[in-house]
């Protein structure tokens, strides 16, 4: 029998098989032989032991494997970012899109909060931004399901990832798709106006004929190993310009002929994803300096 793994604790593997069943599963031990270690998202073969539980015979081939959360199979992400309480940080906003552009995923972003005040004007200046590079925008306020429903045509079918920082709206937003799901909500913070809670491990969802993740340490994933060269292919507008540098090896900063400098100065990319650009690729150079 085939299913997919949903969840994952303590060695236990909770396998939802094609015809609708959830088996406890635990992988044979050869897997740990070999160095084999099954991820939620994985298709697998398990061998039924009674009704309840079985056993992880096989694992088939991943198409995509994101390394923390360790998740399998992942075809896209949704990217919460709240657009007030807290602070919208287009900086954080950036590093993330980065992280995910390094996973070779597709990523779509949804603005949360947007019946707060002064959510709307921070909507308008940043909804440009990010329509301009072509990610899938939804504008949110799920308590009164104002913009939810354009959401079900981006998640029909597909493993899609919920990526984002504490307080954003994520959990409220899987609760209101999946009631009952389990996501816990609490309260913001009043110094950092971030949510106090945290989910604790990955789980996979059924929602509209595919899954949603909610993924716990999304946007603590650091990728200091990531070469400082290596930085302009995750900023979609860089990927495109760089190849007209004058410079091969143009880090975009204070090389003449410098293609995407100009593309700043004439307004053909936004001078904030440049600045955050320009601080992710320093602290990259210092942790790079720092391993030698």
């Amino acid at each position: 029998m085939t299913g997919r793994i949903v969840k994952a604790i303590s060695g236990f593997y909770f396998v939802r098989l094609e015809d609708g069943r959830n088996l406890q599963c635990k992988a044979r031990g050869v897997f740990k032989k070999r160095g084999w270690k099954p991820l939620v998202g994985d298709l697998v073969r398990v061998e039924p032991q009674g009704t309840q539980e079985g056993t992880i015979t096989d694992l088939f081939a991943r198409r995509s494997e994101l390394v923390r959360p360790s998740i399998a199979n992942v075809d896209q992400a949704l990217l919460v970012v709240a657009l007030v309480q807290p602070e919208l940080s287009l900086y954080q906003l950036d590093k993330m899109l980065a992280m995910l552009a390094l996973s070779k995923i597709e990523v779509g972003i949804a603005f949360t909060k947007i019946d707060l005040p002064h959510a709307l004007d921070v909507l308008q200046q940043v909804q440009k931004i990010y329509e301009k590079l072509e990610y899938p925008i939804f504008a949110l306020d799920v308590r009164h399901e104002v913009g939810v429903m354009p959401l079900h045509g981006f998640l029909q079918g597909k493993i899609t990832v919920l990526a984002g920082q504490s307080g954003v709206g994520k959990s409220t937003l899987l609760t209101h798709l999946i009631p009952g799901s389990g996501a816990l909500t609490g309260q913001i913070g009043d110094r950092s106006k971030r949510g106090r809670h945290t989910t604790t491990h990955v789980e996979l969802y059924s929602y509209a004929d595919g899954f949603i993740a909610d993924t716990p340490g999304f946007s603590q994933y650091a990728f200091d190993h990531l070469e400082p060269s290596h930085l302009g292919v995750l900023f979609r507008e860089i990927a495109i310009l760089r190849a007209t540098c004058e410079y091969r090896g143009c880090l975009h900063t204070e090389e003449e002929g410098c293609a995407v400098r100009r593309a700043v100065e004439n307004g053909r990319m936004a001078e904030s994803r440049y600045h955050n650009y320009v601080q992710l690729l320093t602290e990259l150079k210092e942790a790079k300096a720092r391993r030698y």
